[in-house]
């Protein structure tokens, strides 16, 4: 995994973070890793498109988890979605979440924050609903072993789906151009039950807003090989 932003500063991040100061594990502490804010999004954005919290949680877990984000140039549009269904007759849901673009001009002086909050929405599912989202995976080819190897640049579009069913992880990802991404099918699901009203932004289409954070992400066997902070 490599981070810079344009046009000259790179550095590897996992590393520098172990080897960080103390400034920098308060900071974190204080932000909370939340995705609401702009420093808490900096600090686990990279184990959020991990699923490491899914991960962590889903040995010994029964239902379904998943989680499934759409790249689509980051700081021009992040397109995130969670889908937890119980064994119990609660229903499935779905909580959907857009990034950017966060024009500095719009920030709401009483909310600081709202900007980086995003476009948010929730929405229940029917048992129909989710098994059209599991057809939808599985003619995605989502069951096949994930691609290792495969760069995910922030600048490009891309998918990840992390899933938890019943105890299992899986992991997989997609990336444009490829034909493993045109054969996606889960992604016409998602945008169909998709509750925030925001466009989608569609592969190649990104406008241009200006230079924007790099980084390359690298899937592993079954997640992101060298998940860390990005400082």
């Amino acid at each position: 995994m490599s981070i810079f932003y344009v046009p000259t500063f790179r550095h590897t991040g996992k590393s520098r973070f172990r080897s960080g100061s103390l400034g920098m594990v308060l900071l974190a502490s204080l932000a909370g890793c939340s995705l609401d804010n702009p420093l808490g999004r900096s600090l686990g954005w990279f184990d959020y498109l991990d699923a490491a919290d899914i991960r962590g949680s889903c040995a010994g877990r029964i239902g379904e988890r998943y989680r499934a984000i759409y790249n689509a140039v980051w700081g021009e549009q992040v397109r995130s979605y969670d889908v937890s269904a119980a064994p119990d007759n609660t229903p499935a849901r779905l909580a959907a979440r857009v990034f950017f673009p966060e024009n500095l001009n719009e920030i709401n002086l009483r909310d600081p924050l709202e900007l980086y909050r995003g476009q948010t929405g929730t929405v229940a599912l029917t048992p129909a609903d989710m098994a059209e989202f599991r057809a939808a995976l599985r003619a995605s080819d989502f069951e096949a072993p994930a691609p290792q190897g495969l760069i995910l640049p922030s600048t490009g579009f891309y998918w990840v789906v992390a899933a938890c069913r019943d105890g299992v992880f899986h992991y997989n990802a997609y990336a444009y151009p490829s034909g493993r991404f045109t054969a996606v099918r889960f992604d016409r699901w998602l945008f169909e039950h998709d509750p925030t009203g925001v466009a989608v932004a569609s592969p190649g289409q990104a406008a241009d807003n200006g230079p924007h954070a790099y980084f390359e992400m690298t899937v592993g066997i079954n997640g992101l090989v060298g998940v860390g902070s990005p400082f």
